[in-house]
């Protein structure tokens, strides 16, 4: 019958020895593991921007409604072209005073935007201008997707131009933003916007994307350990 020889101990450690340092390590590998999982999975989504391709909006109004200067949507796409306005509503940044802002005041204004194909928003920013002396309000009410959105005439300070965010979940490949000036007086307000945002969630790496992350490393660390006890 062939005799086989025992294993030798590993730089002089014995068999228990062995066995104990083996069983730290898959330990730390473990709780190495559990870490990287666990800072993946609570990794927060970033937003993401989402462009229209295109709009139908209530045409602005300006001077046949008592303005200082038209406030048209010249090009078509200027609630979306990312050039904003800036404090002073009638400052002339090169294309004329007042060119950045669209003005409503007669009416309550309809944006409607259009997708290329059907999309998720989860938030909606609209861009106004706020000047009192000027009778340049924030709407009452936003309403968006059917989703009403009361807002804070003071949500920005006066004399100057301000981004507010509406949240929400709001599926398809069209997407209609309501604003209304709902303000009992005499004589109603201006609602000056230069541009509107859309953004969605971004998407969360897989659990299973993390856990072959967190794996590999796990066994990167347990060879390097091995391999240093046996040197």
């Amino acid at each position: 019958m062939r005799k086989y020889r025992p294993l030798s101990p590993i730089s002089g450690l014995p068999p228990k020895a062995i066995t104990t340092k083996g069983m730290n390590i898959v330990q730390e590998c473990l709780i190495l593991f559990g870490g990287v999982f666990v800072l993946f999975s609570s990794l927060p989504a970033d937003a993401q921007s989402v462009l229209p391709t295109s709009y139908v909006a209530t045409p602005g109004e300006g001077i046949s409604q008592g303005g200082t200067y038209n406030y048209f949507d010249d090009t078509g796409s200027q609630l979306t072209d990312g050039i904003y306005g800036v404090n002073d509503w009638s400052a002339n940044l090169g294309n004329g005073p007042a060119y950045e802002w669209v003005g409503w005041r007669s009416t309550d204004p309809v944006i409607t935007f259009q997708f290329s194909a059907p999309v998720t928003i989860n938030q909606v920013g609209i861009d106004f201008n706020l000047n009192q002396s000027a009778s340049i309000l924030l709407p009452t009410t936003v309403t968006i997707g059917g989703t009403d959105f009361s807002v804070n005439p003071n949500a920005i300070s006066d004399d100057t131009r301000g981004t507010l965010y509406f949240n929400g979940n709001w599926t398809g490949s069209s997407l209609t933003v309501d604003l209304v000036d709902s303000t009992v007086c005499d004589t109603r307000n201006w609602i000056f916007v230069d541009e509107i945002t859309f953004s969605n969630a971004a998407v969360v790496p897989e659990p299973s994307s993390s856990i072959l992350l967190a794996g590999g490393f796990g066994l990167l660390v347990l060879w390097l350990r091995h391999h240093k006890m046996v040197r």
